[in-house]
């Protein structure tokens, strides 16, 4: 029995040693793709895209505006660059969340202390995003780790945080090993998709509220400018706008930013495969501009944005 007990703990090693092998293998250039693979693993080796954009809101380059929000943002504004020396446009996406904006404004007034006005621009659907089982861990989670501005974050929203990812996924070495091996990044994504749960805010403005709120106040510290306006919507999200929008009123942010449902620009579906992004003739340039003028020609992005070295207007 003794004999037993000891070859089956060997065997037991063995494995271990083998895993531990394949994982440290799979973190590795040259092996990374094989692995991955071999594995069924290819899908989770793409990086988030999401820390560059960090690392260029930390670069100084004389900026004095930025522009952020979701990817419907980044599609609308990321083409004016050229024509805005001035502007940083650091638009990302939904599942960066609003708790991962005010981390890339905290980082940009670090670094452009001659700001003077963002613009944060956000569907109202990915405004009130909260943290899921399918996005939030890999593009927001491991990118305020790996950004190492999770220290920014409120402690309620890091409990928050823990009830849907567990402490142990939420340890900084865990991260970074599911950030270089494909294999733990799918056991990781894996385990949170089919063993936790969203966190269900207490009103649909929970984290919205919280994280616009310190933003503004953030801004205020350094003497800038925080305007908040919804990107462009599909008439599909209408319904579930408007519920949003009949609560909107107990909120702090309908304080600062009355206007926010109400100047909303609707379009129709067929402008959009997605139902989110412009496509087709609509994605272009010139229909993008026109675009931009309907939905902010009353606001002060336009008045100091330019399409092709002179303002919009």
């Amino acid at each position: 029995m003794k004999k037993f007990v000891q070859k089956g703990l060997l065997f037991c090693v063995i494995i271990a040693l083998l895993c531990a092998c394949v994982v440290y293998l799979s973190t590795t250039e040259h092996y990374r793709s094989a692995i991955a693979k071999w594995t069924n693993s290819s899908e989770f080796m793409g990086d988030g895209g999401m820390v560059p954009i960090f690392e260029q809101a930390r670069r100084q380059d004389g900026a004095t505006q930025l522009v952020l929000g979701d990817s419907i943002c980044r599609q609308l504004f990321s083409g004016l660059s050229e024509y805005n020396p001035k502007t940083s446009f650091l638009a990302t996406n939904a599942a960066l969340m609003i708790t991962g904006q005010y981390l890339l404004v905290e980082e940009y007034l670090q670094t452009h202390p001659d700001t003077t006005d963002v613009w944060l621009v956000m569907h109202p659907l990915a405004l009130t995003r909260t943290f899921d089982t399918e996005w939030s861990y890999r593009y927001a989670y491991m990118t305020y780790v790996e950004t190492e501005t999770l220290q920014y974050l409120d402690e309620n929203t890091l409990a928050a945080m823990e009830s849907v990812y567990g402490g142990f996924l939420m340890q900084k070495w865990v991260v970074q090993l599911a950030e270089d091996s494909p294999i733990v990044r799918k056991l990781c994504l894996n385990h949170i998709k089919f063993n936790s749960e969203d966190y269900i805010q207490a009103s649909p403005f929970e984290i919205a509220d919280q994280y616009v709120k310190k933003m503004y106040e953030l801004c205020e510290e350094n003497g800038v400018k925080l305007h908040v306006y919804a990107s462009p919507a599909a008439e599909y999200y209408r319904g579930q706008i408007e519920e949003l929008s009949a609560v909107y009123g107990e909120t702090w942010m309908s304080s600062q930013y009355p206007d926010y449902f109400d100047d909303m620009m609707y379009y129709p579906d067929e402008w959009s495969e997605d139902l989110s992004h412009f496509s087709g003739e609509y994605a272009t340039r010139d229909k993008l501009n026109e675009i931009i003028e309907n939905a902010y020609g009353q606001t002060t992005l336009l008045e100091k944005l330019s399409y092709t070295g002179t303002n919009v207007r």
